[in-house]
């Protein structure tokens, strides 16, 4: 429970300080990233926390944020093409590191994906 407890700390400070720079983008990683955090536990039936862990990874979660936004705007887009889009938004992130200096994207992925791999750590623990 203690490296659950950490995992919580880690998003906590993560969520925190990305509230600062980017509301709405701590809110979105806040509403993805906080009921599993809270739902997983060493022990017990792993798979459909497993499962739930998996469909909230920060690029699948991206992936069905790409497909939400087609299809929001009545124009749906096949997995091919929301593949390209969301490999878009990647390199727009890129980019926009590399040309603006917008260090976002690079300290989201430091911090998410740690928090996420904790995460898992609770869940497989023996």
């Amino acid at each position: 429970m203690s490296l659950k407890l950490v995992a919580l700390l880690a998003l906590a400070l993560l969520l925190s300080c990305l509230a600062l720079l980017n509301f709405s983008l701590g809110f979105l990683l806040g509403v993805t990233l906080v009921p599993p955090a809270a739902a997983v536990r060493p022990g017990g039936n792993r798979l459909p926390l497993a499962v739930l862990l998996v469909l909230t990874t920060p690029g699948l979660s991206l992936f069905l944020a790409v497909l939400l936004e087609r299809e929001l705007l009545e124009a749906p887009a096949g997995l091919g093409e929301a593949w390209q889009r969301f490999l878009g938004a990647l390199g727009q992130g890129l980019l926009q590191e590399h040309l603006h200096g917008a260090h976002l994207s690079p300290l989201l992925c430091l911090g998410a994906y740690p928090c996420w791999l904790l995460l898992w750590n609770v869940l497989f623990w023996k």
